[in-house]
């Protein structure tokens, strides 16, 4: 059996970025409100209807900066402020309405409890962001948050006068089911206008980040900015470098929670901070590349662009191992990418064939809608950028005509009832590829197409998979799964105006046997159609929520297609991540411990720059060891394990970066829980681990397989099913 028990004497303790109250939310909400009582203020949360866009218009960023400045308008003339103070509100924005704390006339403090208790997680949200604020000695309440106002904003404070702004946005939320609050952060990149007034559009503050160091909360104004795609500049996820560690999320994280847990000790609020500790671990856990690093047929390269496909774009297409070297180490393998058979098309093709993988190049989008674009007059008429949602729409009502990429995907995938043809969207044109060179490059925006690159080539070879040309390999199959497999995925996604939400279903039914997965049937919902959602819903009434007239976005579920018994997955934002081992009393004092280590370095020669990955430090378990430094054991092999806690109900996992921390810079692994539910829908209570269901899916997780971000570190069969679904 290759999951193994751990003894939980001897396994670390990582914390995560979430803190759980020891009592109800509305407790909580009022153990703050009697807090702030005390300091001579009466607050509550008081909500503000949000402007409605109009029906059928694009949803980009101009509406959402728009309507961010009506909803500041508004508060400023509820609370009688004049212009200059109203751009220095603090509210936030959530589905349609928008929320702040002001006074109430003849509000005293059993009036403020009652106010609180109705609405208990926006009044923790909003007293975090305001005690935030005044944590850095700003002097007033000053940040705008949500929509397309200044937040509450950590960075450096170097960066108060220059062009761009790199900066991580604060976010609390309280989780009201679980009794958590999830402490984030969300990247964010503005350009300052030029008519902008260098000295007052941003201004930072210090506030103390412990031993002795001092991070920037910065406050910038809302019309002095605009804000930029921040995926062309990401956050670094973690860095062991000492100098960049505080500009990582990784480093935010551990502030926000720091300064949640301070503040709940100082109002009284009792809680205790979420941990991982491991109970179990999976040997030999993923699936790896190999059998998967190849193309079965052969790649049709459609250039959608004016620039000519020459032999300088062709080579890294067709020689893999020179352009796409290090590509890619699971279980400390190293495996290239079998170059495929390239064919270049004269023209976009009208027809698609469903025996060919297309790889279409689209070109460089904008910032917003990417290379999608939409005409809706006549032949001569231009195309404009759109958000995906409205040229799908557009397409289905037979009212536009849209980039050739768009309706190939939408002609061959979202309108079909069956997943037929393979096809990939490369947002670069031939010229962006004639410049890579072979090798390792150091540029980032080259490393950034080398990535693309590779995530295309991937997601094609399991969309044959999909279409039943070749099955994928689990090494540890467990013995007692079950044969027969529905795999199901949703997507909600809201549409403009006062349209319905689109719906979608992806069915991918599955046979297992001598330990492959192979795919035997594929079913969708067509994009417009939502009648074929009926359908699925009467066959997996699970499906939609008891009461619900819509189904959740983001459902993932694999079925026991004999005994109906099911297993869903929760991955995202809302499960908290690992920021740092429990024994340090934070973030800083983790790095202090290694000053001495890091100074016999130098003496040494070297140059004490990065901090340590030794096990005897254990910065980050499960990263880095599953033990206590006094139980570390050698040869670990922690990338060919996966660290699973048995929390009862549900089960707990994290997958390790597949090559282990680059030290220079990396991205943050998440998690995934795990519930089992009966035939009747009963949820299992305990023992998880050992029922069928769960132990296949531990079974088929990915290690960097499917390349970027959490696609990296999820099951197989939740990408095959997702891959139905959208593309």
């Amino acid at each position: 059996m290759s999951i193994q028990t751990l003894d939980p004497q001897v396994t670390a303790h990582a914390r995560l970025n979430a803190l759980r109250f020891n009592c109800s939310v509305v407790e909580a909400a009022q153990h703050l409100a009697k807090w702030q009582a005390s300091q001579g203020s009466l607050l509550v949360p008081i909500p503000v209807a949000m402007p409605k866009g109009e029906e059928g218009a694009s949803r980009g960023a101009g509406f959402f900066r728009e309507r961010a400045k009506l909803v500041r308008a508004e508060i400023a003339k509820a609370l009688d402020l004049n212009g200059e103070a109203a751009s220095k509100l603090s509210f936030t924005m959530a589905g349609k309405d928008a929320w702040y704390l002001g006074p109430r006339p003849k509000l005293d403090v059993p009036s403020m409890l009652a106010a609180v208790a109705a609405q208990p997680a926006k009044f923790i949200e909003l007293m975090l962001m305001k005690a935030l604020i005044e944590s850095a000695a700003f002097e007033e309440d000053t940040f705008v948050r949500g929509g397309f106002g200044p937040s509450v904003y950590l960075g450096s404070a170097s960066q108060a006068s220059k062009k761009y702004l790199q900066l991580a946005e604060a976010e609390f939320e309280v989780n009201m089911k679980h009794g958590l609050v999830l402490c984030d952060v969300k990247s964010k990149r503005f350009a300052r206008k030029a008519s902008a007034d260098s000295d007052t559009a941003a201004a930072t503050r210090l506030a103390s980040a412990g031993e002795g160091y001092l991070v920037g909360v910065t406050r910038i104004v809302p019309d002095d900015f605009f804000e930029v795609d921040a995926r062309k500049s990401p956050m670094e996820g973690l860095s062991l470098d000492r100098e960049k560690i505080r500009r990582t999320r990784l480093y935010y994280l551990n502030l926000l929670t720091e300064f949640a847990a301070r503040l709940f000790v100082r109002t009284g609020i009792p809680f205790a901070r979420e941990t991982f500790v491991a109970t179990h671990y999976v040997d030999n856990a993923y699936i790896p590349l190999e059998p998967l690093a190849n193309l079965q047929r052969p790649l049709v390269v459609v250039n959608t662009t004016a620039e000519a496909m020459d032999h300088d774009a062709m080579a890294p297409l067709t020689r893999f191992s020179e352009y796409l070297p290090d590509y890619h180490v699971a279980g400390n393998k190293k495996t290239h990418f079998l170059a495929p058979d390239v064919r270049v098309a004269d023209d976009v093709p009208v027809q698609l064939d469903g025996g060919l993988n297309y790889l279409f190049l689209n070109g460089e989008g904008d910032e917003e809608s990417g290379s999608i674009r939409l005409a809706k007059g006549g032949p001569g008429s231009d195309k404009q950028s759109v958000r995906p949602e409205v040229a799908y729409t557009a397409l289905a009502k037979g009212e536009g005509r849209a980039d050739p990429y768009t309706e190939a995907k939408f002609y061959n995938l979202l309108a079909k009832a069956v997943f037929q043809v393979t096809t990939q969207g490369l947002n670069y044109g031939p010229s962006a590829l004639a410049a890579l060179r072979p090798g390792k490059s150091k540029d980032s925006d080259t490393r950034q197409l080398q990535e693309a690159l590779k995530r295309c080539f991937v997601e094609l070879s399991l969309k044959e998979v999909l279409l039943g040309q070749k099955p994928v390999f689990v090494p540890s199959m467990p013995e007692l799964v079950p044969r027969q497999l529905t795999l199901l995925a949703t997507r909600r996604i809201k549409q403009p105006g006062r349209q319905a939400p689109e719906q979608m279903v992806a069915a991918v039914d599955v046979m297992l046997e001598g330990g492959a997965v192979c795919v035997t049937r594929t079913r969708r919902t067509p994009w417009g159609k939502p009648g074929a959602l009926l359908e699925f819903v009467a066959e997996f009434p699970f499906l939609q929520e008891s009461g619900k007239s819509w189904i959740r976005d983001g459902q993932f579920w694999v079925i026991d297609a004999m005994t109906g018994e099911r297993l869903t997955v929760w991955a995202g934002t809302f499960v908290p991540k690992i920021i740092l081992n429990d024994a340090y009393p934070g973030i800083e004092a983790a790095i202090a411990a290694q000053d001495d280590h890091q100074s016999a370095q130098k003496e040494e020669g070297g140059e004490g720059r990065l901090l340590s990955k030794s096990r005897d430090f254990n910065l980050l378990p499960y990263y880095i060891s599953m033990f206590k430094p006094e139980h570390a054991k050698h040869g670990e092999r922690i990338g060919l394990k996966m660290p699973v806690q048995d929390c009862g109900s549900w089960v707990r996992l994290f997958v390790p970066p597949e090559g282990g921390i680059n030290g220079s810079g990396d991205a943050l692994s998440g998690m995934r829980d795990v519930m089992h539910y009966a035939a009747d829908g009963t949820a299992c209570k305990d023992g998880l681990l050992n029922l069928p269901l769960v132990q296949l899916y531990l079974h088929t997780m990915t290690n960097g397989v499917l390349v970027g971000g959490d696609n990296s570190k999820m099951s197989v069969l939740e990408k095959l099913a997702r891959l139905a679904l959208e593309n």
